[in-house]
């Protein structure tokens, strides 16, 4: 087994809320025992599935979520002989992870206070909608309503312009419970070092509201000092007062972000070149666009307008591609909005090893997801296992648990 944390045993008791904190555990090598009902985790019946075929083997989004674990079938609700093997499990873990409602566990007898008391190395974390406490500490909630009641939403959508009375905008990719979990993870590693100081374990309280408070950008600051709220924009940054749009369509139909257009007199003069020689703008050398601030969007300076109605001219006569290129040759922060099979198809993520093959029910040979997040030098991220099928491991880990 490798991996920087190779010596630690964790044992996760999570469906959707949780999940990713247990793979992003055992993707550091730590070995992750998923604890799952008798008809198996509620992630399991989240789609796309393989070949459009539900079953609990054939969850692409669990494929993704629980890479390099075990899965123990255990009837912790029902039985009381699972709920003493949960508990021996937790008993030689390092770490629990766990997502049930406030109160759940400990109504079984499996409460974070009765299994530190067996093991008082063990560190217990909850990863809750609301936490442990406070008003709504028993309120439900899903990905959707936990980025809207954080805040996230507020800042994500289109502008007036574009897409008139639209509402806020979800941001998908499970962003709610994946925040929480990134969040929970960092408690983890931090009680890790305390524990390494002091040999106590501890508890943790991690609430998913609270987590993505954190993450609405500009928003939180601009009311706490200012008591202004901000409003959203298309394809770029929600702000207290408007900005230059970044969102730009090409002659082949597709759409760029064009970040920065001029905003210091080093890119500036390459870029004038650049437009000039495909005969746009023609009137930059005039004076009056000298300044960068003259020609900084926002400030609604003639300059300013004549600049973005120009790029977009410009753009307009070249596809996406050349513009991209041409601009980080430039050295302009630019990109294009590709669709997914474009990003799949991107030799810079192979050739940096981040895509993996893994492999499952219903598919014929390996197939891509996202791999390592970041290259280790020592420790190599590591597919060491797929996702487990339902119950893989039950009879492996209480062997385990019988000789140990």
């Amino acid at each position: 087994m490798s991996g920087p944390l190779a010596d630690l045993r964790v044992i996760e008791l999570c469906d959707e809320l949780g999940q990713y904190a247990g793979k992003l555990l055992g993707d550091l090598g730590a070995d992750v025992v998923k604890v799952e009902p008798p008809g198996g985790s509620s992630a399991r019946a989240i789609g796309p599935f393989v070949k459009d075929i539900p079953g609990p083997d054939r969850s692409l989004n669990f494929w993704y979520h629980n890479t390099n674990k075990r899965s123990v079938v255990l009837d912790i609700e029902g039985d009381a002989g699972d709920r003493a093997r949960f508990a021996q499990l937790c008993a030689g873990a390092d770490v629990l992870i766990e997502d049930r409602q406030p109160g759940a566990l400990a109504a079984l007898g499996l409460g974070e206070a009765e299994l530190r008391a067996a093991n008082p190395r063990l560190i217990v974390c909850s990863i809750t909608p609301f936490g442990q406490t406070g008003p709504w500490k028993d309120h439900a909630t899903s990905d959707l309503v936990a980025l809207a009641l954080g805040g996230p939403m507020v800042m994500n959508g289109y502008d007036q312009e574009d897409a008139p009375g639209a509402p806020p905008i979800r941001g998908h990719g499970d962003q709610g419970y994946n925040t929480a979990s990134h969040h929970a993870l960092h408690g983890i590693l931090a009680a890790l070092f305390y524990r390494d100081r002091t040999g106590a374990g501890q508890y943790i309280d991690c609430s998913m509201h609270e987590a993505l408070s954190q993450t609405v950008e500009v928003g939180m600051p601009y009311w706490l000092y200012a008591r202004t709220d901000v409003f959203r924009q298309t394809a770029r940054h929600a702000a207290a007062q408007r900005t230059e749009p970044w969102l730009v369509h090409a002659k082949d139909g597709k759409d760029l972000i064009l970040f920065g257009v001029g905003r210091d007199n080093t890119s500036w003069k390459q870029l004038k070149k650049w437009y000039q020689a495909a005969g746009f703008g023609l009137q930059f050398d005039e004076p009056r666009f000298d300044e960068p601030l003259a020609r900084q969007g926002g400030t609604g300076s003639p300059e300013a307008a004549e600049l973005r109605a120009e790029t977009a001219k410009f753009v307009a006569a070249h596809d996406a591609e050349a513009i991209y290129r041409g601009g980080q040759e430039r050295d302009q922060a630019w990109g294009v909005i590709r669709a997914p099979d474009e990003t799949l198809a991107d030799p810079h993520w192979w050739d940096r090893g981040h895509f993996v093959h893994t492999t499952g029910e219903g598919v014929d040979e390996p197939v891509a997801m996202p791999g390592a997040p970041y290259l280790l030098s020592a420790t190599p991220w590591e597919l060491r296992r797929p996702a487990p099928k339902l119950g893989e491991h039950t009879a492996e880990v209480l062997a385990e648990l019988a000789s140990g």
